[in-house]
């Protein structure tokens, strides 16, 4: 019975180990008046294919990127259009690009957003919008 418990702590050990290893990338961005924060595994930022403008096609077409975020949305959500599509670099990571989509809420409200980043994978990263400062 001791050997198991000796085995299980171990098991728990290496499992926690590998878990915190896991290096995440925090990537800040502006996009017209709001400020959008977004966390990223760097594994997957590594996977994700380079892009390198001007010598090759995209290798994620916005038609692509759009079908990842709706894929990636719960579909009894309802989400309203989508107001504005950016491709922005990965700081600290040359060749690394991702698509950043702000889309309204809601098909009646316009004043709210959402934001979504669409790696060269298609991974879609559900963005954070950071509340205005209390002046």
């Amino acid at each position: 019975m001791k050997f198991y418990r000796i085995v299980t702590f171990v098991i728990l050990i290496l499992a926690t180990s590998a878990y915190a290893s896991q290096s995440n990338v925090v990537i800040y961005e502006q996009f017209d008046d709001i400020k959008v924060v977004a966390v990223i595994n760097e594994k997957d930022i590594e996977n994700s294919p380079k892009w390198h403008p001007g010598s090759e096609p995209l290798p994620l077409s916005v038609d692509d990127a759009i079908k990842a975020m709706h894929d990636f949305i719960s579909q009894p959500k309802v989400i309203g259009s989508i107001e504005e599509i950016e491709i922005r670099t990965i700081n600290d990571f040359p060749g690394n690009w991702h698509y950043l989509i702000k889309v309204a809420a809601s098909e009646t409200d316009s004043r709210q957003h959402e934001m979504y980043l669409v790696l060269m994978s298609g991974k879609v990263i559900p963005a954070f919008i950071e509340p205005e400062s209390i002046k």
